[in-house]
C-alpha cells in the first residue's frame, strides 16, 4: 500500500469517527421526551397524551397492581410544573406544542422526587414551555 493510500484510509477513518461522535449526541433517552423530538417527529400538533403514545408508549402502560381495597390508579401519576394533575389521562388536556420537556420516573425515582403524591406506579413530569420559548 502506498503512503498516499494510507493517508486516505486514515483520513476517512478519522472523519468517520468524528461524524459518529457528533451523531451520538442525538440519541434519545428512554425516560425523557423533549420538545425538539416532539417537533422533529411532527407530533407537536397532537395532545401530549398522543405524543407520548406515539414516541414512548410504555410510559402509558399500567405499572401497578390494583387491589379491591385500593382507590389508587394502576397508571403513572402526571405532574405538570410540579403540580399533581391526575393519571395519564391528564395528558389529554395538554397540547404537545406547549410542552418543553416530559420525563418518566419509575416508582423509586417518583417517590424521591414527588413523595407520597406520586403513588406506587411511577410518575410523568411535564415541564411546560415558558412564554419566551418557541
Amino acid at each position: 500500500m502506498s503512503v498516499k493510500s494510507l493517508y486516505l484510509v486514515v483520513a476517512v477513518g478519522v472523519l468517520g469517527c468524528a461524524s459518529a461522535a457528533t451523531n451520538s449526541g442525538n440519541t434519545r433517552k428512554a425516560n425523557e421526551l423533549t420538545a425538539a423530538e416532539i417537533a422533529q417527529t411532527h407530533a407537536d400538533n397532537l395532545s401530549a397524551y398522543d405524543a407520548v403514545a406515539r414516541l414512548r408508549p410504555n410510559w402509558l402502560a399500567p405499572h401497578g397492581a390494583m387491589t379491591a381495597s385500593s382507590q389508587a390508579s394502576e397508571y403513572a401519576s402526571v405532574f405538570v410544573d410540579g403540580q399533581l394533575m391526575g393519571d395519564v389521562n391528564a395528558l389529554r388536556n395538554i397540547q404537545a406544542y406547549q410542552v418543553g420537556d416530559v420525563r418518566y420516573y419509575n416508582v423509586a425515582e417518583a417517590g424521591a422526587k414527588f413523595g407520597v403524591r406520586a403513588g406506587t406506579t411511577g410518575a410523568i413530569e411535564v415541564i411546560m414551555k415558558g412564554p419566551t420559548q418557541p
